[in-house]
């Protein structure tokens, strides 16, 4: 099975094939740009190219991998919108993978000895996404949004030995002091790669995990000043919409 793996959630695009072989991931071939923004000028053709390097076409697909969030709005919306484009029209299913799980999976994979694994992502704002498992998979904390100010708190009553990672471990009132603590270690990974998101994808059944966007915040649109809402204004012989 060659599954396409996306990833457009954050600050990095990203795509990779793959497939699943005597349960382990082969990786076939993958791109990550550090794009920042613009996902969506790039991602069709990244992808086009990555096929045509391999020498596959889009018919060659029997899987899709997307990332779910949380992460960018913008950046959301456009990984998901071309799985479920190339979903739809290949007739192939779509399976959504969390960052927060693929930077837990990745916090394992490093550090197989921690007793638990703490994703923490920036969500600017002082606000942290974050997820913390143990390791017999137990949800210690679920994916949420937490303010700065209260982190540090959650996560000294996670058990340890306690293994950090993603972009917002730095974030983390006395940083240098945490990563340096005994029975901690912050990971110096901002994301997850993208290799993490294939194995994942692999691995994960499609009907209990859809290619749907996790919001953990509202989004950032604001309502209409009261000047640009329509409204009926009255006329000598009938109301308007204006």
């Amino acid at each position: 099975m060659i599954q396409l793996s996306i990833d457009t959630c954050n600050s990095l695009c990203a795509v990779a094939l793959s497939r699943w072989q005597n349960d382990r991931l082969q990786l076939l071939a993958q791109d990550t740009r550090d794009l920042g923004r613009g996902h969506a000028e790039v991602l069709i053709g990244q992808i086009a190219r990555l096929l045509a390097d391999s020498g596959l076409r889009a018919a060659d697909l029997q899987r899709i991998a997307v990332t779910t969030g949380p992460g960018s709005f913008t950046g959301q919306r456009v990984g998901l919108a071309a799985a479920r484009v190339l979903s739809a029209s290949l007739n192939i299913e779509a399976v959504g993978v969390g960052v927060l799980d693929a930077l837990v999976r990745q916090a394992a994979g490093k550090n197989p000895s921690a007793r638990t694994f703490c994703a923490i992502c920036d969500a600017r704002r002082d606000a942290a996404y974050v997820k913390a498992v143990d390791r017999d998979g137990a949800v210690r904390i679920e994916a949420s949004l937490i303010q700065i100010s209260d982190l540090t708190a959650r996560i000294d009553a996670l058990p340890h030995p306690l293994c950090l990672i993603g972009s917002g471990v730095s974030l983390i009132e006395a940083a240098t002091e945490l990563a340096q603590s005994p029975g901690r270690q912050c990971l110096d990974t901002a994301f997850p790669d993208i290799a993490t998101i294939a194995e994942l994808g692999h691995t994960m059944n499609a009907a209990d995990n859809p290619a749907r966007p996790l919001y953990l915040r509202g989004a950032d649109a604001k309502p209409q000043s009261a000047k640009h809402v329509l409204r009926p204004v009255a006329t000598a012989h009938h109301e308007v919409s204006l």
